[in-house]
């Protein structure tokens, strides 16, 4: 098949996403909140100003979803999501709305929290994934509280623990934290340190050890590139920041471009129609990576979510 043909051939619409037995239109990754009650010396996020939802804010954004077309996947992360007030009705009122939710947590919150919030989603909840911040944990703290997770989750639903790939920590995460994980029967993911926003210099033996532990959420890429390529990220997958503003990419929200910011979530969004041309030179965004959005890259039943 010739270039002309694949381009064709991608521009198609992007069949519904079959989650959890259901049709989903897209996936949307909502950065509810700023709040984290960490300060990891590795995170962008650190100097941020606290921000979380006022009970207004929570109405207008549950609305706001109920207007997207069709059902979708609401990826939440933050900050931190269970430090967000009214995490458990946020989850209800997009469960009630037909959506499927999945959150990135670092696994902090109390054990009535989990449970209440997992009751909430029964049936809903596609991914949990549990991100182990060494400076903090252990994968032996994180045991108790994963086992509990699994025991609520559904037909189809997945639980995983991701890692921050920082260089002072690839040794250990590669001949301690992923043997541990491993012998538990729990997925283990590690995600590329970023600085600024952008990938983390790493030597050859260090990037040598990333590809043994996956690569980047498991994509087998350390950094992916799919510049020139047809992706559907701004038609069946967006971003939403914690202030309100929504891009097509995680890419698109540092920068500038056509077609990178979609609007405001509050004020109206506009969805583009179909697949458009990636501009980025690194792709950070595992969604349409994992789904088949993007162009020449098969979809994958790896789908755990990330920040990003």
């Amino acid at each position: 098949m010739g270039l002309d043909a694949v381009m064709a051939a991608h521009r198609r619409p992007l069949p519904p996403l079959r989650i959890l037995g259901r049709d989903i239109t897209g996936v949307v990754s909502w950065n509810i909140n700023d709040t984290c009650n960490y300060r990891c010396t590795y995170c962008t996020q650190r100097f941020m100003p606290a921000r979380t939802y006022r009970l207004e804010e929570i109405q207008a954004y549950l609305a706001a979803f109920g207007k997207l077309p069709g059902d979708w996947e609401i990826k939440i992360s933050g900050g931190e999501p269970f430090q967000q007030p009214g995490l458990v009705d946020i989850v209800t009122g997009l469960v009630k709305r037909g959506h499927l939710v999945s959150i990135q947590t670092n696994f902090s919150a109390s054990e009535a929290k989990l449970k209440a919030f997992l009751t909430a989603t029964r049936g809903a909840l596609h991914v949990f994934a549990a991100s182990l911040h060494l400076e903090y944990d252990t994968p032996e703290s994180f045991l108790p509280k994963a086992r509990l997770v699994q025991e609520h989750l559904g037909p189809g639903a997945s639980f995983c623990v991701t890692s921050v790939a920082v260089p002072a920590r690839l040794e250990q995460l590669r001949d301690e934290v992923a043997p541990f994980f491993a012998a538990h029967d729990i997925t283990f993911k590690v995600q590329p340190e970023k600085v600024h926003g952008v990938l983390r210099q790493y030597t050859a033996p260090q990037r040598e050890i990333l590809a043994a532990l996956g690569g980047h959420n498991r994509t087998g890429m350390i950094e992916p590139n799919f510049r020139g390529r047809m992706c559907h990220a701004g038609s069946r997958y967006l971003i939403i920041k914690s202030n309100g503003e929504a891009y097509r990419c995680y890419p698109a929200s540092r920068g500038s471009g056509p077609g990178s910011r979609l609007g405001s979530f509050l004020e109206g969004i506009e969805l583009a129609p179909g697949p458009k041309l990636c501009p980025f030179n690194h792709c950070n965004c595992t969604v349409p990576i994992h789904r088949g959005m993007i162009q020449g890259v098969p979809a994958s039943s790896d789908a755990a979510p990330s920040s990003e």
